[in-house]
């Protein structure tokens, strides 16, 4: 979708928008009037202190909560309100800080299991088989992209960290058609691992998908990232390049001052 009230000018629409949203928690108000975009092929770095309200932003975008104020648009149509499957099945996929797997499932059956916001559409579906062999081999595709298919028919909770991460993201990648929201994905992985996620990432944008991804190391969201939002205490502070964002005295002040000591 373009915007064509520009003098002329075609200016494509962001893929995401967050215009003016706002969320409290009683007399709390962890999110206050955040506008932030991401467009195709991106990849926007969330940073900011504990608390700044990052994951609640994450949670008002894939459906988990409604915005108080404002609103979420994904393609030019509103999405804000709506339900995180419904979220789900336009495009948006996300993971957890706190990745739990079904343990007891193999890694291809948790991948399976993800696919079911597109295979259970009412109570008439539920008659269906889950683990079909199309079901299988879109999962294998999945796991193979994210360097887990030789681990296919291991029982997930059998995995280090570092491969979690990677199933995390092979589920969320069932429905992120367009856009992936990582959510801490590089936290407690050693230095390899931290190398095979950055290529990995790099290789999802490359296939279309736009990314938004929270991150507290700094070099890993500083590398990743084509811009970067930060947000301290709800408000959102500062948003550029990443050198432009590294340089700010009040990011420097909030939150990289503080982490690089």
């Amino acid at each position: 979708m373009e915007d064509l009230s520009t003098g002329g000018k075609r200016v494509k629409e962001p893929l995401l928008a967050v215009r003016g949203v706002s969320k409290r928690f009683g007399g709390l108000k962890a999110v206050d009037q955040l506008d932030m975009t991401l467009h195709e092929g991106e990849i926007l770095g969330l940073i900011g202190p504990n608390g700044a309200g990052k994951t609640v932003t994450f949670n008002m975008i894939s459906g988990v909560y409604p915005p108080d104020e404002g609103e979420i648009a994904l393609d030019g149509k509103i999405i804000s309100g709506l339900p995180p499957h419904r979220i789900a099945a336009l495009g948006i996929g996300r993971t957890f800080q706190v990745v739990k797997p079904f343990s007891e499932l193999t890694v291809l059956e948790n991948v399976v299991a993800a696919m079911g916001v597109h295979n259970y559409r009412g109570l008439g579906s539920l008659a269906r088989r889950w683990d079909t062999g199309e079901n299988k081999t879109r999962a294998l595709e999945i796991l193979e992209k994210v360097g887990l298919e030789d681990m296919a028919y291991r029982k997930a909770g059998l995995l280090p960290l570092g491969n979690l991460r990677k199933l995390e993201i092979a589920r969320a990648l069932c429905v992120a058609t367009k856009c992936l929201l990582l959510d801490e994905s590089f936290s407690g992985l050693r230095q390899s691992e931290m190398e095979q996620l950055v290529e990995l990432v790099e290789d999802i944008r490359e296939s279309g998908i736009a990314i938004l991804l929270i991150e507290h190391n700094m070099r890993v969201a500083m590398g990743l990232s084509d811009r970067v939002v930060v947000l301290d205490h709800g408000r959102k502070i500062a948003e550029g390049t990443p050198e432009l964002v590294r340089n700010d005295p009040l990011v420097i002040e909030a939150y990289l001052g503080e982490a690089e000591t």
